[in-house]
């Protein structure tokens, strides 16, 4: 028992020295946390690094992870860089990963290399005194290393490669801030650790949190420096957009010795239609040509200067503007069309950088200032407004030639002229560009402007256009504080300039000329507009005033405030016209022809919507008048045709003083209420005078029937009397019409005098009532009816030889009528549409003279073709016509 104790002492020993054995790297391991930073420090010590740790967890075969790692380090001065500069880098969320491999070839080898992987949250670099912070997220850097084995079990670290592969990192300074860097960097011991050039790139430059016009810069750099310039970082291969547009340096050279540089970037025919501004499809923009030019750069002191850079337009460069049907409507020329191909030239800047005042910007604008189309732009200082974080700058200009580029590009091409000067305060923020008050003028010239091309002279119907010409004129323009003025203005149409109104079978209607060479269209223009700003309503737009003289004539229109959104429901305003001289240049077309010549005043209420425009009661008149002919086509005819045939359906229509009232609904349809002095139907067969007829006309009243006109309650003063039509409704396109004509106190004498007859004189008047139908050019009369109002005389003068020669019959009646007074006169009339027409007469009454003055009836039948009666009396018309044509031929 005794010898197995002895025995098992020993063992116990042993396993308790293999536990202890066991225990001591098992606890150094657990431990490890807390003794790694006097690790890292006695490793460090003497060294010029400081690295603390923080939050070091257990390491694992592979790796081991911390909350917080800290590294500063301070590289001298030398000859390039005059003072320290201490580096502070900050790394958080990290895991450091190692792979080690036995290169030495025994079993305590003398040599391990080492793959580490640092891979963490983010990572910061602060440099002391630049005063920047380099940041990248999720940062992956690898490293190799040597281990050897020195004396005992001391071991030496020497660092192979390193490798960072940064992406979408970022740089900051102040209010500054450069994103989306990328750029591959790898150490090597073999290569000296300088770095080999790898393309350097860089998404965007931020000032103020506000997204700049500069970036996605790229350039090719390395560490390596040329011997002849060791103070000199070199960029070659250098390019960066500016405005979307794509500028490049063959290298940029800065010296760390002055932090200063100087290059040039270069505009190299750029595609204006490459830029993303002309890629909306939302946008009405388009672009032709290209672009090119060259801008000076130098740099020092954190200050950029820009020294005499230009942009140029190459041959047809243009901004093109569309309509809603992406048509062409007109451009601005960019290129050596426009006599220079010069847009900017002779560009001068003063941009500071990293501005550490709060009210001014991150990128301030010092001093700006460049010839400009021509002209000259200046720039005022860029403020800054910590509290929007907005930037204002303010624009002048002056006597920049810009309309002198604008083109229309319609048939013919329509051409600008004239100088724009003012100020453009702008202000610059996180949503977008914004204008402020705005103060320009211009003396603005335009020539061959189609008049189509102006809102609401446009028609959707190519060969039926509502206005065909062009227009030229001047218009002193001023614009300040949301208002527009426009003084003494004028604008004038070329030859053959008209508007045209159209039937519903769209052929012309008639049209008005408004390019006459006898006047103006517009002198004296003068209008004052403004807009009125939001302020939580909608913008709002104000017509204060709008007037000039118009054909020799004043027109007015009045004052109108309206929205966006009056167009919905309409906007109402009126024009005053007084003494303008319009009616010359009505003309009508197809078979009608007019001639006329006054001047016209009155009052137009419009109210325009979306859908078109309404004119309601509005009232013209003038002292004026003229002639409307009708000439229908006829086919050829020989002389004897001519004369022995139909007569021609040719009729003049003379009018004076019309007075006029009428209103148009949104559809078309028009109610014309009008009064004339006088009209006159003027036909081969004779005159027919009608003295102050009024009456009311509806035209495209009816949809079912847009051809039909209806003619209403028409009355006019006829031989003494009066004439009237209740109701006809005239077909325009059948040239049908029904109606009764109304006569009322008409003296028979009159009626007479309009058959010819020589010998037959009466008094007394008659009323009556004929029914008319109108088809195509025929007339036809049925049951119409006439009778005397009042007793009245007829006298039937004859000579002797005329009652000798008379039978008894006939002498009888010539002795009733040679005084013969009526108390009764009934007659009744019937016409066929190719003249046979039917006339009865009823007389009662007696000759004081004649029988005692017996009672006499008289009942008279009259059968007779009133065309043929009109023939006869336009034969000689018809020969005087022939005769004269004749003689013009036979004199040629």
């Amino acid at each position: 028992m005794e010898e197995k104790r002895r025995i098992s002492a020993p063992k116990l020993i042993l396993a308790a020295l293999l536990f202890l054995a066991l225990l001591v790297p098992v606890s150094a391991w657990l431990s490890f946390p807390w003794y790694v930073q006097a690790i890292i420090d006695r490793t460090l010590q003497g060294k010029p690094f400081h690295i603390r740790i923080s939050g070091v967890g257990i390491p694992g075969p592979s790796g081991i992870g911390f909350r917080r790692l800290d590294v500063s380090f301070t590289t001298p001065a030398d000859s390039c860089v005059s003072s320290p500069t201490t580096w502070r880098l900050s790394v958080s969320g990290g895991k450091l990963g190692w792979c080690i491999k036995n290169t030495g070839g025994k079993t305590v080898p003398a040599l391990f290399q080492a793959d580490l992987r640092l891979e963490a949250d983010s990572l910061k670099l602060n440099p002391d005194p630049a005063h920047y912070i380099f940041h990248d997220s999720r940062p992956k850097i690898d490293m190799k290393l040597d281990i050897r084995r020195r004396n005992g079990l001391s071991l030496e670290f020497l660092p192979v490669s390193i490798a960072y592969a940064i992406d979408s990192a970022s740089v900051t300074r102040e209010k500054l801030r450069l994103s989306g860097i990328s750029y591959g960097i790898s150490l090597t011991r073999s290569l000296n650790w300088q770095q080999p050039p790898d393309t350097l790139r860089i998404a965007r430059l931020y000032s103020d949190s506000n997204i700049s016009p500069f970036g996605n810069f790229r350039a090719l750099f390395g560490s390596k420096r040329d011997p002849l310039k060791p103070c000199t970082l070199l960029l070659s291969s250098c390019s960066v957009d500016i405005f979307a547009m794509q500028a490049d340096s063959d290298a940029i050279e800065y010296d760390l010795k002055d932090e200063s540089t100087r290059f040039t970037l270069r505009l190299a025919e750029i595609p204006l239609d490459s830029l993303p501004w002309f890629h909306a499809p939302e946008r009405p923009l388009r672009a032709t040509g290209k672009l090119s030019g060259s801008i000076p750069i130098e740099f020092r002191d954190s200050t950029v200067l820009v020294r005499n850079a230009m942009l140029t337009g190459e041959r047809e460069a243009r901004v093109v503007f569309l309509d809603k049907r992406k048509k062409s409507r007109f451009s601005i020329d960019l290129g050596e069309e426009s006599g220079s191909k010069d847009i900017l030239s002779n560009l001068n800047a003063t941009i500071v950088l990293n501005s550490r005042n709060n009210n001014q910007a991150g990128i301030g604008i010092k001093h700006l200032s460049t010839l400009l189309f021509g002209g000259t732009l200046e720039m005022a200082p860029l403020l800054f407004d910590p509290l929007k974080s907005e930037y204002s700058l303010s624009l002048e200009m002056k006597d920049v030639r810009l309309l002198d580029r604008l083109r229309y590009h319609d048939a013919p091409k329509g051409a600008f002229k004239g100088a724009i000067s003012g100020t453009i305060p702008l202000t610059y923020g996180k949503k977008s560009l914004v204008p402020g008050n705005l103060r320009l003028s211009s003396t603005a010239s335009f020539s061959g402007i189609p008049l189509r091309s102006i809102p609401g002279m446009s028609s959707n119907r190519p060969k039926q256009p509502f206005a065909d010409g062009t227009i030229s004129g001047t218009l002193p323009i001023e614009y300040a504080n949301s208002s527009l003025r426009i003084t003494n203005g004028t604008i004038a149409a070329t030859k053959g300039s008209a508007l045209f109104f159209y039937d519903k079978e769209n052929r012309k209607l008639f049209s008005v000329d408004l390019g006459t060479p006898k006047s103006t269209l517009l002198k004296k223009l003068n209008a004052a507009a403004s807009i009125k700003p939001p302020d939580g309503k909608p913008r709002q737009f104000i017509l204060n005033s709008l007037s000039a003289t118009a054909l020799d004539g004043n027109m007015q229109v009045s004052p109108l405030t309206f929205s966006p959104a009056d167009f919905d429901r309409g906007i109402p305003f009126s024009v005053q016209l007084d003494n303008v001289n319009m009616l010359e240049r009505f003309r009508l077309h197809g078979d009608f022809k007019a001639s006329l010549k006054g001047a016209l005043s009155g009052n137009l209420p419009v109210i325009v919507n979306r859908k078109g425009f309404t004119i309601s009661n509005a009232r013209l008149h003038s002292t004026g008048g003229g002639t409307i002919s009708i000439r229908p086509p006829a086919p050829e005819r020989t002389a004897t045709e001519r004369i022995f045939g139909a007569p021609a359906q040719d009729a003049d229509f003379m009018f004076s003083a019309p007075d006029i009232r009428f209103s148009r609904r949104i559809d078309g349809s028009t109610d014309i209420d009008f009064t004339l002095q006088e009209l006159q139907r003027k036909t081969a067969g004779g005159e027919l005078n009608l003295v102050t007829p009024k009456g009311s006309l509806a035209l495209w009243s009816d949809r079912k029937q847009p051809d039909v006109a209806t003619l209403t309650n028409f009355s006019a003063v006829f031989f003494d009397g009066t004439v009237g039509i209740d109701r006809v409704d005239y077909d325009m396109g059948k040239k049908t019409a029904a109606t009764t004509l109304k006569l009322n106190n008409i003296p028979l004498q009159k009626l007479l005098d309009l058959q010819g007859t020589k010998k037959i004189y009466a008094t007394g008047t008659i009323q009556g009532s004929i029914p008319v139908t109108m088809t195509d050019q025929y007339i036809e009369i049925n049951d119409g009816a006439m009778n005397a109002e009042s007793n009245g005389q007829i006298i039937y003068a004859t000579s002797p030889e005329e009652r000798a020669a008379a039978n008894q019959g006939l002498r009888t009646t010539y002795e009733a009528l040679s005084n013969f007074l009526y108390v009764e006169l009934l007659s009744s009339i019937s016409m066929a549409p190719d003249g046979k027409s039917l006339i009865t007469i009823r007389l009662k009454g007696n000759n004081p003279d004649f029988q005692a003055g017996r009672p006499v009836e008289l009942n008279l039948n009259v059968e007779q073709n009133l065309l043929d009666l009109m023939r006869s009396l336009t034969i000689p018309t018809n020969v005087e016509q022939i005769i004269s044509e004749k003689a013009l031929k036979s004199g040629q």
